[in-house]
Formats: C-alpha cells, sequence, structure tokens
C-alpha cells in the first residue's frame, strides 16, 4: 500500500497566483482584455468572448440560434446535453468510433440542424468534410474543442472551422482558472457582443470570490501527492465511490456555471497560462507520444495517436475497469473518469460500452518525469 498518490489532476496556477488574484480590482479590465487579445490571436483574429464556461458558451449560443435540432455525438460530455437541453432544443445523438472517440456527423447535416461537432479528449473529428458541408447546407456548426485547444488539422487550428467554437479551462484541461472558465470563439463578432450585453450573469462579488480561490486553494495544496492520498480517501474512497461526481446528471436549472461574468481576478490567472501556451502544448504532446511508447500492457486498449493533436486526456480503454482502476491506485496511481453518465438512450450500447471502460491517466503540465514512470510501470504491471 503507497503512503503517496499521483493525483488524477493537477492544476497550473499555484498559491501566488491565488493570492495576487486577492488583490485585484474588478474595475480595472486589462488582464481581461489582454487574455481575448491573446486568444482571438490565437483563434486567427477570430471574435473571442471569455465566458462563466464551456457549457454556458454552449447554451448562450443555443438560445440565440433559430434552429431546433442539435446534432451531438452519442459519446460526449454530460454538460453538453445540459445545456442543449436548458437552450430547450432537439437532440439529435450520432454513433461515435470506438478508436478516436469520434463521431462522423455528415449523415445528419441539414439546413435546419445545429452541427455541435467534438474533438473528443483532443482527437480530430472528420472536421474538413463537416465544415463543407454545412456550408453548402447551411448548417450552423459549432465545434467543441473542450479538449483540444493547440490541436491542427493540415496545419488549421480546430476552433477555426466552425462558425463558433468553445474551449473548457476548467481543472482538468489545457488551461485552468478557479472554479471554472471557458472562451467562445466566433466568426460572428456581432453575436458574441449580444451575448456579452443581453447574458444573465452576475458580477464576481466578494462571497463568490472567496469561494472560488478556496476551492483553487484545495486544488494548489493536492499537487502534493501524500495530501492527495488523504483527499482521495476522505472525499471518495471512503465513500465507496470511484469519483465524486459517479451518478451525474444533467441540471434541470442553471447552476454557478452559468451564472458568473468572468472576473478580471480570474483574467490575472488566465493570462499567465496564455503566455505560456507553447509550453503547455510542447509537454502535453511529448507526454502523450512517452505513454504511446512506454505502455504495453495487453489488457490496455491505448488511444488514438496522432501527432498533430494536442490532447488534453490519455484515455485508456479497459475490461473490468472498476477492478483495474483499484489496483493502480494500491500502488499509489489515481485516474480520472470521464463520461461516466451519458445523456444518449440505452440503445447506443457501443457509446455505454466505452464510458464503463474509460480510465484517464493522470496527464498534466506538472506531471515530474519520475512520475510518469511510475504511472507507466503501474499501468504496465496490472495483470
Amino acid at each position: 500500500m503507497s503512503f503517496s498518490l499521483i493525483p488524477r489532476v493537477r492544476v497550473n496556477y499555484s498559491f501566488v497566483d491565488l493570492l495576487k488574484s486577492l488583490f485585484v480590482s474588478e474595475g480595472n479590465h486589462k488582464a481581461r482584455r489582454e487574455s481575448e487579445t491573446l486568444l482571438s490571436s490565437f483563434f486567427d483574429n477570430e471574435g473571442v468572448l471569455i465566458v462563466p464556461s464551456a457549457r454556458d458558451a454552449i447554451y448562450e449560443l443555443l438560445i440565440r440560434l433559430p434552429q431546433k435540432k442539435v446534432v451531438v455525438p452519442a459519446y460526449t460530455c454530460i454538460a453538453v446535453v445540459e445545456a442543449a437541453t436548458l437552450a430547450q432544443k432537439e437532440l439529435v445523438f450520432c454513433e461515435t468510433d470506438s478508436t478516436t472517440y469520434n463521431a462522423s456527423y455528415l449523415d445528419y447535416i441539414t439546413p435546419d440542424s445545429i452541427i455541435l461537432a467534438t474533438h473528443q479528449y483532443g482527437i480530430p473529428c472528420n472536421i474538413e468534410a463537416v465544415a463543407k458541408k454545412c456550408s453548402k447546407t447551411g448548417a450552423v456548426l459549432i465545434e467543441d474543442c473542450a479538449t483540444s485547444m493547440g490541436t491542427t488539422v493540415n496545419g488549421k487550428k480546430t476552433g477555426t472551422y466552425g462558425d463558433y467554437a468553445m474551449v473548457s479551462f476548467n481543472a482538468s484541461k489545457l488551461i485552468n482558472v478557479p472554479p471554472v472558465a471557458g472562451v467562445l470563439v466566433g466568426k460572428n463578432r456581432e453575436m458574441l457582443e449580444r451575448i456579452r450585453q443581453e447574458a444573465e450573469w452576475r458580477s464576481s462579488d466578494f462571497k463568490f470570490k472567496c469561494k472560488s480561490i478556496v476551492r483553487g486553494l484545495a486544488f494548489v495544496v493536492t499537487k502534493n501527492s501524500i495530501v492527495y492520498k488523504l483527499f482521495h480517501y476522505l472525499t471518495i474512497a471512503s465513500k465507496g465511490k470511484l469519483q465524486k461526481t459517479e451518478h451525474e446528471k444533467p441540471s434541470e436549472k442553471k447552476t454557478l456555471l452559468y451564472l458568473y461574468r468572468f472576473a478580471e481576478w480570474q483574467a490575472v490567472i488566465l493570462l499567465r497560462q496564455l503566455k505560456q501556451l507553447d509550453s503547455l502544448f510542447a509537454k502535453r504532446k511529448e507526454l502523450y507520444d512517452y505513454y504511446d511508447k512506454h505502455i504495453n500492457n495487453p489488457l490496455v486498449k491505448k488511444p488514438f495517436c496522432d501527432s498533430n493533436a494536442v490532447c488534453c486526456r490519455y484515455a485508456i480503454q479497459v475490461d473490468n475497469r472498476d477492478k483495474f482502476y483499484k489496483k493502480c491506485v494500491e500502488k499509489g496511481v489515481d485516474m480520472d473518469f470521464s463520461h461516466c453518465t451519458l445523456g444518449c438512450p440505452d440503445s447506443f450500447i457501443n457509446e455505454h460500452r466505452i464510458a464503463k471502460s474509460i480510465l484517464n491517466l493522470p496527464y498534466y503540465y506538472n506531471l515530474s518525469n519520475r512520475e510518469r514512470d511510475k504511472i507507466v510501470k503501474v499501468v504496465n504491471s496490472i495483470s
């Protein structure tokens, strides 16, 4: 039994970042403006709007688009289903490939549809063909780039093919902002400005700020593998759970993830990370390649490898996942569970099978080489 546990996620920001944010004045929007400028430049000078969360970006768009039908992959984050449902849209699910975890969408593109094309875990979907057909038919194309910031297809960034795109900045993504945030990218700047003016967002008051920073502090403290071991036991293991959101369901009303306008103190934390994007991208790609080359357990199905992808997950598939996971935890390696709960009907057998077999290895910017090597050793040792 190990006395330490490598965390399933580890944020980029530090105690110093959180401390500095306490003294940021909301009357000054310098960091927010600079962040949006850098993001716009990254996304080939398209319009950008930093929002409370990626799911809110989807919601704010959908309530303003006239089309009633939204096409989504059957294997996708429950947040996507929640946002579309709250926007009172008709959901159409399409089948998912077991290797890339992506959908094709082509058979579902019609003039009266909104295509929410996901680059699952950072691996690009067939976005060129989807964009071409959407343009031909007049369908609206939204790219779900929650986990694919930095991924390119034939030299063009994901997020720049669609009419709109969204990226997530939660604790498990490439960029992390407490408690959560996201960015909406769009060719239609008038729509983005309309959302900026009309969205029913509250200002980041003192109570919300303090609660968010405390939550951020919890992530910072649990970067330490010994502290994380205790945290994991108290919040997950002692309750007989695999994760805190094990039985997550779509909310029937807007939660805090939709309600608070992105604040200047959050922008200060975001800005430092935007200035080191190349380093963040390089570490993710290096780590993905290392896992791909060194994991050789025959029980493990490794994810699809694309040299032009910057992935936010290294998502393996294993049979008898719970047993495999518990053995890894006993040896000091925690793992994350993505999309355990799906919004698609039970008839999508393949998607529910994937959801029950996925484990995400620890995969983040500040993972040490020693930890990386231990993860590989532990994964390969499970029988």
